[in-house]
């Protein structure tokens, strides 16, 4: 009995994961987020795999059907983007939630910035 090896996301669907969410970061509108969610839900289920890790996010299949959610693996303690030190809150903020992962004691935030970095934060409850 031999195991099925799916392959990794090519380079290419790698780029057009990556393109999507730095659309969404610069554009910042409704529309831009659906479609970013809807690329990676789709390039991941090419591959037949739930999540896909790159250097500062990771990017996961949601349970809703065609949807998918980014989370990033660097958490920050301050109050502004770490790298080019936009301000995380204020209404004319260019910092977007990605995800939120609600814990018991805290909320880990996963933020976008409009320069590209992506990074999460713990948020008390």
């Amino acid at each position: 009995m031999s195991a099925k090896i799916y392959p990794f996301p090519s380079i290419e669907d790698q780029q057009v994961i990556q393109t999507a969410i730095h659309v969404f970061l610069t554009s910042q509108t409704g529309r831009a987020r659906d479609t970013m969610l809807k690329t990676i839900r789709t390039v991941l289920d090419r591959y037949n795999i739930s999540r896909f890790s790159f250097p500062d996010y990771v990017v996961e299949a949601t349970r809703t059907p065609g949807y998918s959610v980014v989370r990033a693996r660097n958490c920050v303690t301050g109050t502004v983007c770490p790298q080019c030190g936009e301000k995380l809150y204020g209404l004319s903020s260019r910092v977007r939630i990605l995800s939120v992962q609600e814990r018991r004691d805290y909320h880990l935030v996963t933020y976008g910035c409009r320069c590209g970095k992506v990074f999460a934060k713990q948020e008390q409850c």
